[in-house]
């Protein structure tokens, strides 16, 4: 324990963590298969623009002209995976750069420009060739198994493939495996036909908000109707040439229903602004509307909602024709509320007396 500052002379022996540089060797070989695979695969224009290797998982950008495809992403593994079935030695020599460029070309710089008047090379068969100091396998075959995990788009014209590399990828197949029969079991379907259930639900979904949102219309209209008719639940009030209608949805707080509520009751006279709320015991929730003749006497909803929905220690917001807003104080809800109400008469004095 301890350290030891070592004098001129002293031989100091290292050691190195070998599980954890043999992975970080089969990562870097996998980076030149992988890199010569893209090139079979999408062209000879594929440029490495940047790489980063770990012990789990590495990346390789690459250059290409448009997003890659699932299929293309599929073939460039699939031959890469060929590559280590092949058994293809991994072949290292130093040699003058004149020499080497003059056998492969400038593709020797995938990796970047390398000083000095000779270069080491790295060599894969017919697969790929690069000047590289890094440390490598022998073999291909001591890669086992190449998984890309995924691809996206970095920037315009690079594209990265995230991939692992022997028991790390098996791990990543694996996990997708259990994530799988999960799925299989809880859809009560066979793996090989989630696609078609999943379809099958998410149309049906799709059909039941349909006609949740048919049925949350219909109530609206019925609703906006009865304006008035409902005075231990709503308000209703002229302020200043505008209609306000106040009301509480109690427990009933779905967006949609008190949205199309108001929406049907603006339709019906523009002169108008609803308040509307309501609580569910967890969160209290506020929402405010205003008819296009209220606005132009001043009525703002967003800040009329942002204000009321501070009181409940959340936030709110909008344009001046819709807001919400809510919080989990809801035993304030009623302060919330004469907030609003206080702030929409003082916006119509405002205007008033401009």
């Amino acid at each position: 324990k301890g350290s030891v500052l070592p004098k001129g002379g002293d031989i100091v022996k290292g050691v190195i963590d070998w599980d954890r540089r043999y992975s970080l060797m089969k990562n870097h070989t996998a980076t030149h298969v992988i890199n010569g695979a893209a090139r079979q695969v999408l062209g000879q224009h594929v440029w490495q623009f940047g790489t980063q290797k770990g012990v789990d998982s590495s990346r390789l950008d690459i250059t290409h002209y448009r997003r890659l495809t699932l299929e293309e992403v599929h073939k460039i593994e699939t031959l890469a995976n060929q590559a280590i079935s092949r058994h293809i030695p991994v072949e290292t020599s130093w040699m003058p750069r004149n020499k080497a460029e003059k056998l492969y070309g400038f593709r020797l710089y995938q990796g970047g420009a390398v000083p000095g008047k000779e270069i080491r090379v790295v060599k894969i068969g017919e697969w790929d060739v690069e000047a590289c100091a890094g440390t490598h396998v022998k073999n291909t075959d001591e890669l086992g198994f190449i998984k890309i995990v995924h691809s996206e788009r970095v920037q315009d014209g690079v594209e990265r493939l995230v991939y692992s590399v022997g028991i790390p990828a098996l791990k990543t197949v694996q996990e997708k495996e259990k994530i799988l029969f999960k799925l299989s079991q809880t859809l009560n379907a066979p793996i090989e036909k989630l696609d078609k259930t999943a379809e099958k639900l998410v149309r049906e979904l799709k059909e039941t908000l349909a006609e949740k949102r048919k049925l949350i219309k219909e109530i609206a209209i019925k609703e906006s109707a009865t304006v008035g008719a409902k005075p231990e639940a709503e308000a209703v009030r002229e302020i200043n040439g505008i209609k306000l209608v106040m009301r509480d949805f109690k427990e009933n707080i779905d967006v949609d229903r008190m949205v199309q509520t108001a929406n049907e009751t603006i339709k019906r006279d523009k002169a108008t602004v609803t308040i509307f709320y309501g609580t569910d015991g967890k969160t209290a929730r506020i929402m405010v509307m205003a008819g296009e003749k209220a606005i132009k006497k001043g009525v703002n909803a967003g800040e009329i909602a942002e204000e009321a929905a501070k009181i409940l220690g959340g936030g709110g917001g909008g344009r001046p024709n819709f807001a919400q807003g809510g919080g989990t104080i809801t035993e304030k809800l009623p302060e919330a509320v004469e907030k609003a109400e206080k702030i929409l008469k003082k916006q119509l004095e405002t205007r008033a007396k401009d």
